[in-house]
């Protein structure tokens, strides 16, 4: 439902910098809450860059997840994954940051500006670190952007407010860090356009079909003299359906058992069986495998992807 509000809505440019900002917002929650429950000073320190990596991490690969369609557990995994690995981060520069703090005056505007590009650039690579995609600088960036902005704020309120803006800026920096890493890391939705077909076995081997708007019956002819996986067109024996449904600009694939025998979706090393008159979402290099007498027939199943 949510992934809907993507599509045609100009709001959807805020979603990412909000929810990195909402991200920094928890981390400063976190870290308030177990600030009296911490008695070490170095650690009660370290916590709030390792809250903050952990939070803001977690809330900048939650929409990347989303519009990739992957559902409610699959999202949340993927957050939490590079959220503990944003916390290491996070925990590894408050440590540093200690430790420097010794040796230079914090009180300083350069001190504090070395220290916020280094928690904002180290923030954003962890963020999507684990996905090493075309965006993982992107993140760094932004994160060294929002450790900028993070510092200028900081100093424009220090010389507006005094003193008072001091207790303000554990939530400052945070919030501030996530709204710059998910400024930069937002990219346009994406939406299944198509598919293919491939076959990897059999007779048939490396014949493809193309998925368009319409359903695919998977079977056999029995017209031939040999029955022979797979066919897509006069078919008298089906195993299969690709279902195509229309979702938002693009598509839905869906796979239908309609023979008495199990097929069975290979994703990720890990076999599903479909029983008769079952369904199963089709995900991209999703295998698909046929049973036909005593052979088995593998066909692989690609995405087409455009950009909205």
């Amino acid at each position: 439902m949510f992934r809907s509000l993507l599509v045609d809505n100009w709001l959807r440019f805020f979603f990412s910098p909000c929810l990195g900002a909402l991200g920094g917002l928890v981390a400063w929650a976190l870290y308030s809450a177990s600030a009296g429950l911490i008695e070490s000073p170095m650690l009660s320190d370290a916590s709030q860059f390792m809250f903050m990596g952990f939070a803001i991490a977690v809330a900048c690969n939650l929409l990347p997840s989303i519009q990739d369609g992957q559902g409610f557990m699959r999202t949340w995994l993927s957050g939490f994954k590079a959220g503990v690995v944003g916390g290491i981060f996070g925990l590894l520069v408050g440590l540093l940051i200690y430790l420097v703090s010794d040796l230079a005056d914090m009180q300083s505007f350069l001190p504090r500006l070395i220290a916020c590009l280094l928690v904002g650039t180290l923030v954003g690579l962890s963020s999507r670190i684990t996905s090493l995609d075309r965006y993982t600088g992107l993140a760094t960036l932004g994160g060294f952007l929002g450790g900028l902005l993070a510092i200028l704020i900081w100093a424009i309120l220090e010389m507006a407010a005094g003193a008072v803006t001091t207790a303000y800026v554990p939530l400052l920096v945070p919030m501030t860090l996530g709204f710059g890493i998910g400024a930069t890391t937002y990219s346009l939705p994406s939406f299944v356009s198509g598919g293919n077909l491939t076959v990897l076995s059999g007779q048939f081997r490396g014949q493809a079909k193309k998925i368009q708007a319409d359903d695919i019956l998977i079977g056999n002819n029995k017209r031939q003299l040999q029955w022979v996986l797979p066919k897509w067109e006069g078919v008298q024996d089906p195993h299969a359906r690709i279902e195509v449904k229309a979702e938002g600009k693009g598509y839905k694939h869906t796979i239908r058992n309609l023979c008495t025998k199990n097929v069975i979706v290979v994703r990720d090393g890990k076999k599903h069986r479909i029983k008769a008159k079952q369904t199963m979402p089709l995900q991209d290099e999703d295998v698909l495998v046929f049973a036909t007498g005593r052979n088995y027939v593998k066909v692989r199943y690609n995405q087409n992807t455009s950009k909205d």
